[in-house]
């Protein structure tokens, strides 16, 4: 989560496009590279559907923009959770149940690393992608934002419209649920909270 400083910065720039909605383009270069990562990997990787769902997502941040209340939150918390409204309406009605699986989602360099570090990490990944299959929806989606989005538990309650404490409890069982369907029961921790 940012700082005092960065979000009172942020809370200026929400001001200032709610009396301009011209200047919506500085918060839209501000987040469109997170929003983007987080519905492609949600789009399963088809990137028509992503651009998509990007700009259908910023449209209606934009529309919405004078009704925007803020509360302390980050302003990426509110684009999630409108980009997450915007998949799950794509899911809805494309019928789609697909997500992308853990090796595309993860860039990793094939550049300096060894034929061993890159087996390994093939035999991590593919694990990983096993166990997602077996998790619910919502508990992937949990995962989704907590390691590959980096959001605090905060941002996430958020985004899924739950209480804060709710997600604690949710993170702590998806990790220890996940935990079981990995061969080895390797530790399974959020990177941050």
């Amino acid at each position: 989560m940012p700082n005092s400083a960065e979000l009172e910065l942020e809370r200026r720039l929400v001001e200032a496009v709610k009396k301009d909605p011209e200047k919506f383009g500085d918060l839209y270069e501000r987040y469109y590279d997170q929003i983007y990562r987080y519905v492609y990997r949600r789009a399963g990787g088809d990137q028509d559907v992503t651009h998509d769902l990007v700009s259908q997502t910023f449209m209606d941040a934009l529309s919405h923009m004078k009704s925007f209340t803020w509360q302390g939150y980050p302003f990426s918390s509110w684009l999630y959770k409108i980009a997450h409204n915007n998949v799950i309406k794509w899911y809805r009605k494309a019928g789609n149940r697909n997500y992308l699986p853990i090796e595309e989602a993860i860039n990793v360099s094939n550049q300096d690393r060894d034929q061993k570090e890159l087996t390994d990490a093939s035999i991590a990944k593919s694990q990983i992608n096993a166990m997602m299959v077996k998790l619910e929806e919502d508990e992937r989606e949990i995962l989704r934002l907590k390691f590959f989005e980096g959001l605090s538990n905060m941002e996430i309650a958020d985004v899924m419209g739950l209480s804060v404490s709710n997600i604690g409890v949710k993170v702590f069982r998806t990790l220890k649920k996940a935990k079981g369907f990995l061969p080895n029961k390797q530790d399974l921790k959020p990177l941050n909270d």
